[in-house]
């Protein structure tokens, strides 16, 4: 860094004979720093005040602030990968470039640094993400090259129609390392070759453009990586632009609490909630289905042998364990819709408020493809884990005896207030009740409408309707394990009148046709009890094939699909219509809290009624705290990043004009507004540049006369002409004035008064 030099030298007179370029002081002030005032050599002064840091130093410290932006901004894949693969491919991918940078800077041409680079991000990934098919588990074999072009062109493709995050071991990851490579490797090569204050960092810039769209559909939020880097960016800013150590150690405090308030406030600003979703632009492949046998075609079968161990859970929750969930009728068996895509571990789509449940499952004689979980899964990791992002069903290819995987479950929690107000989701297809194959209608279909308008007369709600329709037909059949399958039309009439046994599997297919009939939405799901406390198998609770259980959901809007449970216990079947088959305790309290509903009736909406209109805000409300919070919090940001990026932005642009003069005139322009800042009263408009040299002189003391001597004759000869006409020389040397009048300043005005002018709306127009 650069060294203070307590003694200056002899301050000579400057007059006009020193513009001439003899031995007049002129010529010497100009030999003494660098051409724009700032990254000189070190040690460098004007009229002894220390001209800043070295331009090799500053340089160098710029490509470190380059890596860690291509960092933040590889980092911000959060969302796509899993933080314990993406932290190390990211470190590396910033960090090696920034470290050949500086390596090859001055021995190379960029020309020939970027092969260099090329070559050494080959070796990176093949020692790291492609070691099968390198050579030595390092060495860029052709198949390992092959391997990595390919990740880098089909990765963005295959997230964007994928579950996010990815798997733990994808290859997609390449994609970051890639991209983060060539961020770090421009812009360090930028930040080394060039005098631009930001440029190097806009090579980082379509690094975090890529991570926000790929990003959108993952768990983690964008905003706080957004405002970090826009922070790193300041930062770069201003170590390339300042002109002393000291003020970029000012300037960190300041910037750390702008991202600090960025980081919080951000996220809860009305723009960041609902992020566009570019997913919508993509034509996503269709989700695969996955073929079986029926699971509740099952059910008979399991229930002869009752004792059959099928899988172990560990869990410490009651709720019973869903199978396979079947929405489509076709007169004769009921199937599932389901589409299945690949997750790394988040399934989506869960709503309302839920508690976390975790279960890890060990397959026993349970053949797949579909995995158990509780209710709706929010996180599954597995050997090829598939999802269905509709209904969260899991399945996987790898099912067999001894897969074991782990689910973290969302249990949701139902209020029989919310329950007592619901109205029947819009949703055609769970109402549709088929004709027969012959294209005709069954007349199974009238004789179900009957039974279930005379199951539920008198209800007051809807939701009062399905709670009825479950109690009557636990009253009104016997749960028998040894009735015959089958859930088609014709079995459903002969179970509901004539026979009145079935097994679980004809209770649920009953209560979904009966609600059908009604004007309820609803679907069967296939599941299993929890399985009682074992005393050994390390606390896991064993399920046998007896624990099968079908019930029924009805959808709601704003809620969601309810479960009901129409299956009488097998101990109190026919006279315990009270009794549910491995209802939950919570469900059968709020069955009977919506059966014990004594409001005034409500008529019951077809499936084409509109959701629940909501009450519109009365007239002449406000908007309380928590509205306008945020959004005067946003606008004191971006404030605070106004008067923190404009003076630098606009002191570059004077120092760039066009021609000698209009430098020069910027040069005074700049320093009179400094001296403003300072509190010292000078106008240029309303005194003389002369005038103003002697009342900063009179403020700042002797040691200013010199360089605002210089600045005056400077830019009263720009201003007004004369000969010779000011030149290049001219324009540095006024610009170095400028630069000793600033340190001055700094010495006479203190940290505190500088902080508070600093962010003072005047610096906006100096």
């Amino acid at each position: 860094m650069a060294t203070l030099n307590t003694t200056p030298p002899a301050a000579a007179p400057i007059g006009d004979a020193g513009r001439s370029g003899g031995a007049g002081a002129v010529g010497t002030v100009r030999a003494a720093g660098s051409a724009d005032g700032g990254p000189g050599r070190a040690g460098e002064s004007v009229a002894g005040v220390v001209v800043p840091v070295g331009e090799r130093v500053r340089a160098g410290v710029s490509a470190v602030v380059v890596a860690l932006l291509a960092g933040v901004a590889g980092l911000a894949f959060d969302g796509v990968f899993p933080p314990a693969a993406l932290v190390p491919v990211v470190a590396l991918a910033a960090g090696v470039p920034c470290v050949l940078s500086l390596l090859l800077s001055g021995r190379l041409p960029l020309w020939g640094s970027i092969p260099v680079s090329a070559l050494a991000w080959l070796v990176a990934v093949s020692a790291t993400l492609f070691r099968p098919e390198a050579w030595l588990g390092f060495v860029p074999a052709p198949a390992a090259v092959r391997a990595a072009l390919l990740g880098v062109r089909d990765a963005g493709g295959w997230l964007l129609t994928t579950i996010l995050p990815a798997a733990p071991g994808s290859k997609a990851i390449v994609l970051v390392s890639f991209l983060v490579w060539v961020a770090a490797t421009a812009g360090g090569e930028l930040a080394l070759r060039s005098r631009s204050v930001l440029l190097p960092a806009v090579a980082a810039l379509p690094v975090l453009a890529v991570a926000v769209v790929l990003g959108v559909g993952g768990a983690a939020s964008m905003v706080p990586y957004a405002a970090v880097f826009a922070g790193v960016a300041l930062l770069l800013a201003l170590v390339r632009s300042a002109r002393s150590l000291g003020t970029v150690l000012a300037g960190v405090p300041l910037l750390a609490g702008l991202v600090l308030a960025a980081v919080v406030v951000a996220p809860v600003l009305p723009m960041a909630e609902r992020p566009y979703d570019v997913r919508q632009l993509v034509e996503q492949p269709p989700p695969k289905p996955i073929d079986g046998v029926s699971a509740l075609d099952q059910v008979s079968a399991w229930l002869q042998n009752p004792q059959r161990e099928l899988f172990t859970v560990g869990t410490t929750s009651e709720a019973n364990l869903r199978l396979a969930v079947l929405d489509t009728f076709d007169g004769v068996t009921w199937t599932s819709t389901a589409g299945f895509v690949p997750t790394g571990g988040r399934v989506p789509g869960a709503e309302g408020t839920r508690e976390g449940v975790v279960q890890r499952f060990t397959l026993q004689k349970l053949t797949g493809p579909w995995l158990p979980a509780a209710d709706r899964p929010v996180r599954a990791t597995g050997p090829g884990m598939v999802v269905d992002p509709a209904t969260g069903m899991l399945a996987s290819a790898q099912a067999a005896e001894g897969l074991t995987y782990e689910v973290t479950s969302g249990i949701r929690r139902y209020s029989a207030a919310e329950l007592r107000e619901a109205v029947p989701a819009a949703d055609p297809a769970a109402l549709r009740l088929p004709d027969g194959p012959d294209g005709r209608t069954p007349p199974q279909r009238a004789r179900l409408g009957e039974i279930a308008r005379k199951a539920t007369a008198g209800a007051r709600s809807p939701t009062q309707q399905a709670a009825r329709l479950a109690a009557y037909l636990r009253k009104h059949a016997v749960n028998d394990v040894n009735s015959a399958p089958g859930h088609g039309y014709r079995s459903i009439e002969f179970f509901l009148t004539e026979s009145r046994r079935g097994t679980t599997e004809q209770f649920a297919a009953s209560f979904a046709l009966l609600a059908r009939a009604i004007g309820l939405p609803s679907r069967i799901v296939v599941g299993f009890r929890p399985g009682a406390d074992p005393e050994s198998a390390g606390g896991a609770r064993q399920v046998r094939a007896g624990d099968v259980l079908a019930w029924a959901e009805v959808e709601f809007e704003g809620i969601g699909w309810v479960p009901f449970y129409p299956t009488p216990s097998r101990t109190r079947s026919g006279g315990g219509g009270d009794v549910a088959e491995g209802e939950p305790k919570q469900a059968r309290e709020i069955e009977q809290a919506i059966n014990s509903d004594t409001a005034q009736p409500k008529p019951t909406p077809t499936s084409s009624r509109p959701a629940t209109p909501r009450p519109e805000p009365r007239t002449g409300s406000s908007a309380g705290p928590l509205t306008w919070a945020p959004a005067a919090a946003g606008v004191l940001v971006a404030y605070l990043l106004a008067v923190l990026i404009v003076p630098p932005l606009r002191r570059t642009r004077r120092r760039r004009a066009g021609t000698p003069a209009a430098r020069v005139g910027g040069a005074w322009r700049q320093t009179v507004g400094r001296l403003r800042g300072a509190g010292i009263a000078v106008s240029s408009g309303a005194l003389t540049a002369r005038e103003v040299a002697y009342v900063a002189e009179s403020v700042l003391g002797d040691a200013a006369r010199e360089p605002l001597t210089v600045l005056a004759d400077l830019a009263n000869l720009a201003t007004f002409g004369g000969a010779p006409p000011v030149d290049e020389a001219d324009a540095e040397l006024a610009w170095r004035s400028f630069a000793a009048v600033d340190v001055l300043v700094r010495r006479k005005v203190g940290a505190g008064a500088r902080l508070v002018r600093r962010l003072s709306p005047a610096v906006l127009f100096r």
